[in-house]
């Protein structure tokens, strides 16, 4: 979420109207990049995460970019949350049926990641950590 608006839709609005530059199209119908190693976070998203972050509007010129500053848009949490905000992302309820649902996924996420070599087997534990984590935070 965050922090600076501690909301969970004001920065996703502005956001969608933004126009987004040609180099950075090549993205999933959830605003996600494409391209590269899916890490759980991409492979099984609560989220939109931007390699780029717009300027607070208190600070002048919301449309320009913050330097070295990412974006994490979290999607809404059920249906009736995505209609009242207008979010064209599916919420995460459309999504999974539950947070072992989700679990599950992440999961062999990890599991093919590192059977690929992408990820150390040691470092598998604290990326489920990470993963119960995040949907806690998504989903309260």
């Amino acid at each position: 979420m965050c922090p600076r608006c501690n909301g969970r839709t004001q920065h996703a609005r502005r956001f969608a109207r933004i126009q987004i530059p040609q180099a950075n199209r090549l993205v999933d119908a959830d605003g996600n990049e494409r391209a590269g190693i899916h890490l759980p976070e991409i492979a099984v998203p609560l989220a939109t995460y931007a390699s780029w972050n717009l300027r607070d509007p208190s600070i002048g010129a919301p449309e320009q970019r913050v330097s070295f500053e990412c974006s994490y848009l979290p999607f809404p949490r059920t249906a009736e949350d995505r209609r009242k905000s207008s979010d064209p992302r599916q919420a995460i309820a459309e999504r999974y049926s539950n947070r072992e649902d989700y679990l599950l996924r992440y999961r062999q996420v990890v599991d093919q990641l590192v059977d690929e070599r992408w990820i150390l087997k040691e470092d598998a534990p604290l990326l489920l950590q990470a993963g119960e984590r995040e949907w806690d935070e998504a989903t309260k």
